[in-house]
């Protein structure tokens, strides 16, 4: 209970009526990351304020600011309710970041992260570019991904608002694609290529590459001379996203059939003969 002039003024209230969910959410108030479980009642995430004054309750998200509570951070902390967040992790030179906050964030406090990363140009205008974008709007339900091309994007819980921390910004259009949903951009391939983004399909040695070396350590884990790495199972590791491309069951799964045998040594050879790899 906080005191005011000697008189208590408000109360920060914990409350929770046992509706539950398996789906953490994560919201952002003043500046503060705050995470439920549950779907909390009668307040959206456990907490909330009694304004003796109003004789009333009222939900974090119904503040209208925190100076309307003196020492409600102070009163925060105390208790461990949230997490203080810091300043987003802005790029440098952006054109599109308002496009961003407008489409996505409650509030530039709500932007985790977001960058450009790559703009591509068609008569000298720019026609589509690459950004990294998450806000603190996360659902934490273990370990996701999604497929773009030949590359694999996975993601501890699911990554606000595009799915994985990565999508294309279509400026004639204003609107933001996942990449599952942009393969269309030309030239999308190769920058994901030269940025080295996601895990490439048949990249057996883990090191961001396709070469001979990938087609020789497949055979040799078929052969079972040696173990698949730890990071093959992609299928096993997480579940899919809805609609984020084709499913993956491993990363040695070149002809994407689920099984991994010789058929995927022969898919990865020839996926290398495209790239004028000689053996």
């Amino acid at each position: 209970m906080h005191q005011s002039n000697g008189a208590a003024d408000w109360a920060l209230v914990r409350a929770d009526f046992g509706v539950r969910s398996e789906i953490e959410i994560q919201r952002v108030f003043f500046g503060r990351a705050i995470a439920a479980n549950d779907q909390a009642y009668p307040f959206e995430f456990t907490y909330g304020v009694y304004d003796v004054a109003k004789q009333r309750f009222f939900d974090l998200h119904e503040l209208q600011s925190e100076d309307d509570y003196p020492d409600l951070q102070a009163v925060l902390d105390r208790f461990g309710v949230g997490e203080r967040i810091s300043a987003p992790q802005l790029g440098d030179n952006l054109r599109y970041y308002d496009s961003f906050k407008a489409k996505y964030a409650q509030g530039e406090s709500s932007v985790k992260v977001y960058d450009e990363l790559y703009y591509h140009t068609l008569d000298g205008e720019t026609d589509w570019a690459l950004v990294q974008g998450e806000t603190f709007f996360k659902l934490p339900e273990g370990s996701t991904y999604q497929v773009a091309g030949d590359r694999v994007f996975r993601t501890v819980g699911i990554c606000q608002p595009f799915g994985s921390p990565y999508a294309v910004y279509f400026p004639a259009l204003d609107r933001f694609y996942p990449l599952s949903g942009a393969l269309v951009a030309p030239g999308l391939p190769k920058a994901l290529d030269c940025l080295n983004l996601g895990e490439k399909i048949g990249d057996v040695t883990g090191d961001g590459k396709l070469n001979v070396s990938d087609a020789s350590q497949l055979q040799r884990c078929l052969a079972e001379y040696c173990d698949y790495p730890a990071a093959d199972g992609v299928a096993a590791d997480g579940w899919q996203l809805n609609g984020q491309g084709e499913s993956v069951a491993y990363l040695s799964d070149v002809n994407r059939d689920k099984v991994r045998d010789i058929n995927d040594v022969t898919a990865l050879q020839r996926k290398l003969a495209e790239y004028n790899v000689f053996f």
